[in-house]
């Protein structure tokens, strides 16, 4: 009978598989890729390629006609009572689902991992890098009805930038000459810079720390953005609910009345949601949880192949990572396509503990294998054998803690013992966030040197390493003044160099963004950014 079962479930993988491609949602070197990690044989993935090649029925897919109206029931794990509504202080997917729905920045990255203006019309550098241009789209109104205009980008720099409480965005914008930041007319900014900064328009990608606020913001009165949804509830590590925005710049958007986003305890409780059609998308699922949904005939899945990292982060300022021999040893300990294949059942791709494989600049010819001898060789050297830490992990990511219990059992190799220390995600995200000696972070796709400002300075506000190397600010600063691409691409090739000899850094892979939808919904699809539903794209969100 159990036989039987599993030949049953492995025919519903199949069709699912099969659906996928015909909709147009999958290549067919994904579902190679995904058939092989449902266990699907030679022959049975054959077939489906067939099938494929001749087409076929497949059920309603996320192409159908959309219908106006509705209420969007939206699951998320790894929220807690420190959820937040302010736009520029999330840390959680949560956070970011919620700011994303009310709020709007200048651009970001969209599904191809491609920058898009959002409410920037054009931004540019005004003769040099030295000072940049940015021109509003006209016709943008705030949900109290006030008009979007230079004031309100020029006070949202501010707001960022407050050198009394500089807020996570202050980073990417650290260079804006604040106190000559100014309006040229009503929809144009005028930006100069302190230096020289070439990679402006990168920095702005990290967008979800960087949404436009009206001027006289604050974070303590009921929301006011310029996106799809307006403010109607919330409560921290619960729920909150949104309604459409009748007044959206955007013409026939969003499709539904009416958002609600709810926090969930663990991906188990959002697995249970969906199937009870309690919900009608969850997203940052596990591996073994989309296998078991993608045979339920009332769901749909989505494995999105990203350059999203899940790093292990070693302080460098102190023992035992602050000797490199004992970073490069950890690095070499780890068998990364052992590692994929049992934490992320295969929804991942090898990493080099290098971030940002989208990026032009990135160096393909780093690689690193697992080299047990050589780790042996680097702790002895360091006077490490033997050597016993503590990794702090929680499930604020798919796949934290698996990675974190694989990478355990690998280390035994090299005479590592790491005793693993699991933390509920507020007890993670804490006093102690960015101060662990050994723990876990994660970070969607961004272009290299956007990476770099956001963990990698001195500056940086998510330095969980403690990284800060004066010749690699240099370099870092070096690339911003550089116009000549390929003086550029060799500059960022060596500040890359430095991450994968002597980083703080384990990137052992680039985690697929996993989620599930009901068969009613449509508007969704893959996005290589990893954030989570579509990069939170809830405006097309809609009912069939």
């Amino acid at each position: 009978m159990a036989r039987e079962g599993r030949a049953g479930m492995m025919d519903d993988v199949a069709s699912h598989l099969r659906d996928e491609v015909l909709a147009g949602r999958m290549t067919r070197r994904e579902l190679m890729v995904r058939a092989t990690a449902f266990g699907l044989s030679t022959s049975a993935i054959a077939a489906v390629l067939a099938a494929c090649a001749a087409g076929g029925s497949a059920s309603p897919t996320p192409t159908a006609k959309p219908r106006a109206g509705g209420t969007l029931r939206v699951g998320l794990s790894g929220g807690s009572s420190s959820d937040t509504l302010d736009p520029h202080q999330g840390l959680t997917y949560l956070d970011t689902a919620r700011a994303n729905s009310i709020y709007q920045p200048l651009l970001q990255l969209n599904a191809a991992a491609q920058t898009e203006m959002v409410l920037a019309q054009e931004i540019s550098p005004h003769g040099s890098t030295s000072e940049w241009i940015i021109r509003l789209r006209p016709g943008v109104t705030f949900h109290d009805g006030k008009d979007l205009t230079a004031d309100d980008v020029i006070f949202t720099f501010q707001r960022i930038l407050n050198p009394k409480s500089p807020l996570t965005g202050a980073t990417p914008l650290g260079p804006v000459d604040l106190p000559n930041l100014r309006k040229m007319d009503k929809l144009t900014v005028v930006v100069p810079m302190t230096i020289p900064y070439g990679s402006f328009i990168d920095q702005l990608s990290y967008w979800y720390y960087l949404y436009i606020v009206p001027v006289g913001f604050d974070a303590a009165k009921p929301p006011n953005g310029t996106g799809p949804f307006k403010y109607q509830s919330f409560t921290p590590g619960q729920q909150s609910v949104f309604v459409k925005n009748p007044n959206y710049w955007k013409a026939g958007l969003p499709y539904v009345d009416t958002l609600t986003i709810t926090d969930y305890a663990d991906n188990a409780s959002l697995q249970n949601a969906l199937v009870a059609n309690q919900v009608d998308a969850v997203g940052a699922l596990e591996g073994a949880q989309l296998k078991v949904l993608a045979t339920n005939k009332n769901v749909r899945t989505v494995a999105s192949q990203t350059g999203s990292i899940t790093p292990f982060t070693m302080r460098v300022d102190q023992p035992p990572f602050n000797d490199v021999r004992v970073r490069q040893a950890f690095r070499l300990m780890v068998d990364r396509k052992q590692l994929i294949s049992a934490a992320l059942d295969g929804y991942a791709f090898a990493g080099a503990d290098v971030s940002s494989p989208y990026d032009p600049v990135y160096d393909t010819a780093l690689h690193r294998e697992q080299d047990i001898p050589q780790a042996k060789r680097l702790l002895q050297a360091a006077g490490q054998s033997n050597l016993v830490v503590e990794l702090t992990t929680s499930a604020v990511a798919t796949g934290t803690v698996q990675m974190a219990t694989v990478l355990k059992q690998q280390a035994q190799q090299a005479g590592v013992t790491i005793n693993l220390k699991t933390v509920d995600p507020s007890t993670f995200f804490g006093p102690s966030y960015l101060n662990w000696t050994f723990s876990q972070d994660f970070y969607n796709y961004s272009p290299y040197l956007a990476q770099v400002a956001q963990s990698l300075l001195p500056t940086s506000p998510f330095n969980e390493t403690h990284w800060s190397d004066a010749h690699y600010v240099s370099l870092y600063k070096d690339a911003n003044a550089t116009l000549d691409a390929a003086k550029r691409r060799q500059i960022e090739h060596d500040m890359q160099q430095i991450d994968f000899t002597q980083g703080g850094y384990i990137i052992p892979c680039f985690i697929d963004s996993l989620d599930a939808y009901s068969t009613k919904l449509t508007g969704y699809g893959p996005a290589k950014v990893g954030q989570p539903l579509s990069l939170f794209d809830f405006e097309h969100f809609a009912f069939l």
